[in-house]
């Protein structure tokens, strides 16, 4: 809910709507951040031309191979063998043989993993930490909406962690913090058997932050919370707190965007922004005196039902939903912002 003070902000009644209206006022009075997206791990729609068919769609021929002894699971116990297969070992499982191929794409939960988190899936294959998350974490995580550690929604995996989270959280969360091996083994003091206690992945080159930093070199990181902890356990003596000076750039390099899917309506849902949040900022009513909640307001990412809940109290946002003729153009004030999907220039 709105809760700025001032005029012009926050609405003096609440806006009411009828649920045939909601998905035209998302449209019109909210947008995708785009750029958060390409914050993080991610990958060109058109280098998944080639590889979605490989991954996500079976051979059109069918074969009477079998699987050996596997055939004689019941057909129950196979599919939950499948679904609680690492993902590492569900690809090269489906590279066996025709049939294999077949059994694991007639999964549905592989079906709405490879959908709509194929840069996930990509991510996790690439960085090698593919092994230890199983179809049905990977499945879960797609159908959880809530951050792990605040609650709001999250549009967003960081890999080595394997937690669901907001952008605000990969950003600030000290469970979510990462570091590079080599930072941390030595301002730690770690001994070679407390390194090899700890999990960490190979940075992939590409382009991160929201400064759009260019990183071509491969990195070994590690999260700071697990190799903190580690050291309270083996080490009781006081200890000296990891830096974040890199923490940040490298919290990009260890993530990525995820939607929600709803297993009831089979909606999916990508995240939600306030374009009037970015309207009240450009027209000074809110943020003119550099007031953090004013930009946390405009940069927070909504669920759809999260949105329309704000929109009731956010003024600005329904001065462009009226000024649309209700959903039937674009808005004249619609911001800059709103109709590029944040700040970043196009990459493809």
């Amino acid at each position: 809910m709105v809760t700025g003070t001032n005029p012009g902000y926050r609405s003096a009644t609440e806006y009411a709507f009828c649920e045939a209206q909601a998905d035209a006022i998302s449209k019109t009075a909210a947008y995708h951040r785009r750029d958060y997206g390409l914050a993080v791990i991610w990958f060109s729609a058109r280098g998944h031309t080639h590889i979605r068919p490989s991954i996500a769609t079976p051979f059109p021929s069918k074969t009477d191979r079998g699987l050996g002894s596997l055939n004689r699971l019941p057909l129950e116990l196979w599919y939950d063998v499948l679904f609680r297969l690492d993902i590492r070992s569900l690809f090269k499982l489906r590279q066996t043989s025709l049939r294999s191929r077949e059994w694991v794409d007639s999964l549905r939960q592989y079906q709405m993993v490879v959908a709509h988190g194929l840069n996930l899936f990509c991510a996790l294959l690439r960085t090698r930490l593919a092994d230890s998350v199983s179809l049905v974490d990977f499945y879960n995580t797609l159908c959880t909406k809530a951050c792990a550690l605040c609650g709001e929604f999250s549009g967003f995996v960081s890999i080595l962690t394997w937690k669901r989270c907001c952008f605000r959280c990969l950003q600030r969360a000290p469970e979510l913090q990462m570091q590079t091996l080599a930072a941390t083994r030595k301002q730690l003091h770690l001994t070679k058997h407390e390194v090899g206690q700890l999990r960490f992945f190979k940075t992939l080159p590409g382009i991160y932050s929201m400064n759009e930093i260019t990183h071509k070199s491969r990195i070994a990181v590690i999260c700071v919370h697990q190799a903190v902890s580690l050291v309270k356990k083996n080490a009781p003596a006081p200890w000296k707190p990891v830096g974040s000076s890199r923490s940040n750039k490298l919290n990009f390099m260890g993530a990525v965007a995820l939607p929600y899917y709803d297993k009831g309506t089979g909606r999916v849902e990508y995240g939600l922004s306030c374009a009037g949040c970015q309207l009240a900022i450009e027209k000074d009513i809110i943020g003119a005196r550099g007031e953090q909640w004013a930009f946390e307001a405009r940069d927070k990412v909504y669920s759809r039902d999260g949105f329309l809940e704000h929109f009731r109290w956010c003024e600005q946002a329904q001065r462009l939903w009226r000024s649309s003729s209700e959903g039937g153009q674009r808005p004249s004030e619609l911001p800059e912002a709103a109709r590029r999907g944040g700040y970043f220039n196009r990459r493809e």
